[in-house]
């Protein structure tokens, strides 16, 4: 009897300076600092160009480990959009966005795990193309994004949904996959 008691102690015991070992390496991939990242995904347009294209991006930014759950940071990003097919009167058209980005991000951590939304204001290009077309477009507009993370060791998968609410051509949407290091 004592002998189960005691080796139930130690199992437990072990089992606790496991996970208080594990949880603070899961709670450092929301931890304080700078990060880079990459991704790619997809492009949607609306209205004339109602289609969808790659897109690759470049993000950087600081994000701050405020309470043990609550994750608050900036980020600023650049967003390379393919050629997006669609219609501008009878002719055949494409439409190509680029845009730089700057975002608050607020994120709620799980270890591991983490979801985050960011909004903020987008500088964007846009170029129509086509035969007897020849647009350029361009503004500053909101755009707004929600997604989902996992990771350890300061690498961390992510996986967002961002709508850019233009003015100037029919909003954007964008899903893109990527990877970020925090430092």
């Amino acid at each position: 009897m004592t002998r189960m008691v005691l080796s139930r102690a130690l199992f437990a015991a072990g089992l606790a300076a496991g996970l208080t070992m594990a949880a603070g390496t899961a709670v450092a991939t929301g931890s304080t600092g700078a990060y880079i990242g990459g991704g790619l995904g997809q492009m949607g347009g609306g209205g004339a160009f109602d289609d969808d294209a790659e897109h690759w991006k470049l993000i950087g930014g600081y994000n701050i480990d405020w309470l043990p759950f609550l994750d608050l940071g900036a980020e600023l990003a650049y967003v390379n959009g393919g050629k997006i097919d669609g219609r501008v009167g009878d002719q055949a058209a494409t439409l190509a966005v680029e845009s730089f980005q700057a975002m608050a991000v607020a994120g709620l951590s799980f270890g591991p795990l983490g979801l985050y939304a960011k909004t903020g204001m987008a500088d964007w290009d846009a170029e129509q193309r086509g035969h007897g077309v020849n647009r350029d477009y361009s503004g500053t507009d909101p755009v707004y994004g929600l997604g989902v993370r996992a990771g350890l060791f300061g690498l961390s998968g992510r996986l967002e949904y961002e709508y850019l609410d233009t003015d100037g051509i029919d909003a954007l949407d964008m899903v893109t996959a990527g990877v970020v290091y925090t430092f």
